[in-house]
């Protein structure tokens, strides 16, 4: 038990420690990644948009989808609930997951912690989940009243901030050695993007299917941020419990291997 503590309570600690200048990177490596273009950072609340229109416009408008309970405005800010979280998770899978290949100077050559290179990148292709949810919780309130649990979706982000830098930390380290794996991070986006409950809803899987749902990591956050948002109610707790066991076992892990790890995968850089 207190070798989990340890564990869990560890990366923690790395993160704090090194907070300032891995913020200070963080903006740096966000305004750079939109260098060059017309709109710059923009971009950052452009991309959900963007997004969200092309699924309202294949859901709402050419199949017609309809959920009996919501409205045509509520369903495509159901949609968008859904379409945050999830953006935010794939491009910091890609991001998080090259971080190390594409920052060797970075990891040889400097002081910064090579823990840090991965939880940058998570943090870069998250922005969109911070400007994306402020535009929700905006759109919201002008349709309904605010609700209280509005005050749960940072502990929401936070989790799924957790879940995919473990889960960049145990990739990043095998990106080092298999080169296809910026190929097979596309499909897997492709088929989580599928297999999410965005565009409709847990009710509308076949019920013999629905137990596989349980195995979709991205269902957890999906489901808390339409719940709360949208629906106004108080996610399940079996989600919540599992999507935060989930996360924080993936954020220990995650640090654990890579910490131990991460000298011999210097000969690899």
């Amino acid at each position: 038990m207190f070798r989990l503590l340890i564990a869990i309570y560890a990366p923690f600690v790395a993160v704090y420690r090194n907070r300032s200048i891995l913020l200070r990177t963080t903006w740096v490596d966000i305004k750079a990644a939109y260098a060059g273009s017309v709109l710059g950072v923009i971009w950052v609340i452009m991309g959900p948009l963007l997004m969200l229109s092309v699924y309202a416009l294949t859901y709402a408008v050419i199949f017609k989808v309809r959920i009996p309970t919501l409205s045509t405005t509520e369903y495509v800010l159901y949609v968008f609930c859904g379409i945050v979280p999830f953006l935010a998770f794939a491009q910091s899978l890609s991001i998080g997951t090259l971080s190390l290949a594409s920052n060797r100077a970075v990891m040889l050559n400097t002081v910064f912690p090579a823990e840090m290179i991965p939880l940058r990148g998570v943090l870069v292709g998250s922005a969109s989940m911070l400007s994306g949810t402020l535009i929700l919780l905006f759109s919201d309130v002008m349709w309904s009243q605010p609700s209280w649990l509005f005050l749960l979706i940072p502990v929401v982000m936070f989790f799924q901030l957790m879940f995919a830098v473990g889960i960049c930390w145990l990739l990043s380290l095998v990106a080092l050695l298999v080169r296809d794996l910026q190929q097979m991070i596309y499909f897997i986006t492709m088929m989580l993007l599928i297999i999410t409950p965005i565009a409709y809803t847990p009710e509308m899987i076949p019920e013999e299917m629905q137990s596989l749902m349980l195995f979709n990591p991205l269902y957890y956050f999906v489901t808390c941020f339409q719940y709360i948002i949208i629906l106004d109610r108080l996610p399940p707790l079996d989600t919540m419990l599992i999507g935060a066991a989930v996360s924080t076992f993936f954020f220990a892990l995650g640090y654990s291997v890579f910490h131990r790890s991460k000298q011999v995968f210097y000969d690899f850089a």
